[in-house]
């Protein structure tokens, strides 16, 4: 019991000063700037054609951004790093688009969920450049409706305004409300608490989206 108690201590003890030198290190030097990193890839990312459907978008930047809080990166930059991900996410899928054309009909992806690429045709049409402004607020055609302005060859200089006006809008109303979050989450858990916390709802955060996407696969398999 002795010897248990002891290695329970010592382990304790390691654990406690492995935690501290991750804390110093990490967050102190390299996890401003990682973490700026990643908001930048997972608005780009969430934005993309087919990627953003994938992807528990949302969640990410939330855990992102409370990290961000307790790393104290300032939040001109990261909206400014939102903002670029998510111009570019729009950016590229606008550019498949206009390279596929109609041919994203025949990706694998949307032959096994033809629904999402339909909802974001009928969006387009009805809204056209508005698509694109409103579409980023809505989490299943965020990824679409940029490709299909592109394959229904939307003019380049309608596509880009919107999405410069959309892009740094998006990343107000989305990551400034999660820093804000943030802030007051830091205010009632310690740094160390909150990242168990934020590694805890990231697990469940793809966890939830592996059984949404089975149950997806599963239906479409019974469709057949």
């Amino acid at each position: 019991m002795e010897l248990f108690n002891w290695l329970t201590a010592q382990g304790a003890t390691y654990l406690q000063a492995l935690w501290g030198c991750m804390s110093a290190e990490i967050f102190d030097q390299w996890g401003p700037a990682l973490l700026v990193a990643a908001v930048f890839v997972i608005s780009l990312a969430e934005s993309l054609a087919v990627v953003g459907l994938l992807v528990p978008g949302v969640a990410l930047l939330l855990s992102l951004t409370l990290a961000a809080v307790a790393a104290e990166v300032p939040l001109p930059l990261w909206l400014m790093a939102g903002t670029l991900g998510a111009f570019l996410g729009d950016g590229l899928s606008f550019w498949l688009g206009q390279r596929a054309g109609l041919k994203v009909h025949h990706w694998r992806f949307f032959q096994q969920h033809p629904q999402w690429l339909h909802d974001g045709e009928r969006f387009f049409r009805r809204y056209g450049v508005w698509s694109i402004m409103v579409g980023r607020f809505i989490g299943p055609l965020r990824p679409v409706v940029p490709l299909v302005a592109g394959t229904f060859e939307m003019p380049g200089r309608h596509f880009w305004l919107a999405n410069a006006v959309s892009s740094p809008a998006w990343a107000t109303a989305y990551l400034a409300g999660m820093y804000w979050l943030g802030e007051e989450f830091l205010h009632a858990f310690d740094t160390k608490t909150l990242l168990l916390l934020l590694g805890g709802a990231t697990l469940i955060a793809f966890g939830v989206a592996a059984v949404l996407r089975w149950y997806q696969q599963r239906g479409g398999n019974n469709d057949l």
